[in-house]
C-alpha cells in the first residue's frame, strides 16, 4: 500500500553534507497485459455493441533521477531532486516529461518548503490504493494527485507521529493537465502511531473542491486492510460548460465521490497478495454515471530491487448522454452527432511483469 509520498521523499533527502553528492535513482517496470472490453451503446431503438480484444507491453510509471543535499549550516540543507518519465518500451513524445522536479530548503526545526512542479499532497493521504501495474480494475477519483507547475510544498517536522502539509500553485499552470487557470491551495495533515496511518487533505482552486480521507490498519504483522473517501465538485468547469482539465469530457454539477477498500497480506514465502474494490459515483460530476473496479494481485520479492507482478482485475462503467467514443470507423461516421441514452462497458484483464529499482 503506499506511504507518505511527500514526507517519505523529504526525510529521504535529509542527508548530511558527508553526502551531498547527487543520488541517481529510478524504476524500470514493464508488464505484459491482455484486456478484453465489451461495449454498448444505447439510444431508443438504435444499439451498438463492440467487444475488443488488446495485448501487449507496458511501461508503469518508468523514471530515473537526480536528488540530493548539500549542508548551509548546522539545521538547514538545500535539497533537490530532477526527476523524468521513461516510457521503455516505446519512442513516444513523452519521454522524460518531468515528474517531481524542484529545489527547496529542508531545516531540522521549522520542516522542508519545495519549490517546482509537484505532485498535489493529497498523494500523501492515500493510505488504501494496492494495484500496481496496468491493472484494469485500477480506477479512482477525476481528481487524484495531479502535477502542478510553479508550486510551493511545506512538509512540517514530525510532531508525535503527525505531520502537516501545504501548497500552492500560481494561476500560470496552464499546460495540458494543468489543474486550473486559478490560484490552487491545499492543506492536509497524516498521523502514524504503531498499527494505524491516516490523514486529511483539502485542496481548492477557483470554485472547485476536493477533500480526501484516508488510513490503514496492522491487524496483524502480515495483514493490512486500508480505505479512502474523497468527495470533489467541479464548480469552475461545469458552471462554465467546458472541458475540465481533469478529465477527457466536460464534468458535471454534482458531487462526485470515491469509496477505496483494500488489504494486503504477506506471507511465509517471498509472495504478498492484495486486493482492491473501488466505487465511484457522479463519475466527473455527472449525475448517475457510475464506475466499479476490482482487483488483484501477487508480488514477488525476489530481493530488495526486483520485484515480480501478477494480477487480474475486472471494471464495469455506466454512463449517460454520451457520444460514440469507439474505433469503429463506419460507426463513427453514422454516428458522429448521435447522443446516446446509456452506455455500458466492462472489461476484463491479466498481466504479468518485472518491476527493478536502483
Amino acid at each position: 500500500m503506499k506511504k507518505l509520498a511527500l514526507a517519505t521523499a523529504v526525510a529521504a533527502l535529509s542527508v548530511s553534507a558527508a553526502q551531498a553528492a547527487p543520488t541517481i535513482y529510478g524504476k524500470a517496470f514493464l508488464t505484459v497485459d491482455a484486456n478484453n472490453t465489451d461495449t454498448t451503446y444505447n439510444s431508443g431503438l438504435v444499439q451498438l455493441s463492440e467487444d475488443t480484444n488488446e495485448s501487449g507491453l507496458n511501461s508503469n510509471t518508468s523514471r530515473i533521477g537526480f536528488k540530493g543535499s548539500e549542508a548551509l549550516n548546522a539545521n538547514t540543507d538545500v535539497v533537490y531532486q530532477l526527476e523524468y518519465h521513461i516510457d521503455i518500451d516505446a519512442d513516444r513524445g513523452d519521454n522524460f516529461k518531468s515528474r517531481d522536479t524542484y529545489l527547496g530548503l529542508a531545516h531540522k526545526q521549522y520542516g522542508t518548503l519545495l519549490a517546482g512542479r509537484l505532485t498535489t499532497i493529497d498523494e500523501s493521504v492515500d493510505f488504501a490504493s494496492a494495484l500496481v501495474g496496468n491493472n484494469v480494475a485500477d480506477i479512482g477519483p477525476t481528481f487524484n494527485a495531479p502535477r502542478a507547475n510553479n508550486a510551493f510544498a511545506y512538509v512540517s517536522p514530525e510532531y508525535n507521529g503527525a505531520q502537516f502539509l501545504g501548497m500552492y500553485a500560481f494561476d500560470s499552470d496552464t499546460d495540458k493537465g494543468g489543474l486550473a487557470k486559478d490560484d490552487q491551495f491545499g492543506v492536509g495533515a497524516t498521523y502514524s502511531t504503531g498499527p494505524i496511518n491516516a490523514g486529511a487533505t483539502y485542496i481548492h482552486y477557483g470554485d472547485d473542491s476536493h477533500i480526501r480521507v484516508s488510513g490503514n490498519y496492522a491487524v496483524s504483522p502480515a495483514l493490512t486492510v486500508g480505505a479512502l473517501y474523497q468527495i470533489s465538485e467541479f464548480g469552475v468547469a461545469a458552471k462554465n460548460q467546458k472541458a475540465s482539465p481533469l478529465s477527457e469530457g466536460k464534468v458535471g454539477d454534482k458531487k462526485e465521490s470515491t469509496l477505496i477498500v483494500s488489504g494486503e497480506m504477506k506471507t511465509a514465502t517471498p509472495w504478498t497478495a492484495y486486493g482492491q474494490a473501488t466505487l465511484i459515483k457522479n463519475v466527473a460530476g455527472h449525475d448517475g454515471d457510475e464506475s466499479v473496479g476490482v482487483g488483484i494481485g501477487g508480488k514477488y520479492a525476489f530481493n530488495q530491487a526486483a520485484t515480480g507482478h501478477v494480477y487480474t482485475g475486472y471494471v464495469n462503467s455506466e454512463r449517460k448522454n454520451v457520444k460514440y467514443e469507439g474505433s469503429n470507423e463506419a460507426h463513427q461516421n453514422t454516428h458522429k452527432d448521435t447522443k446516446f441514452d446509456g452506455y455500458k462497458n466492462s472489461g476484463f484483464g491479466i498481466g504479468a511483469g518485472l518491476e527493478y529499482k536502483f
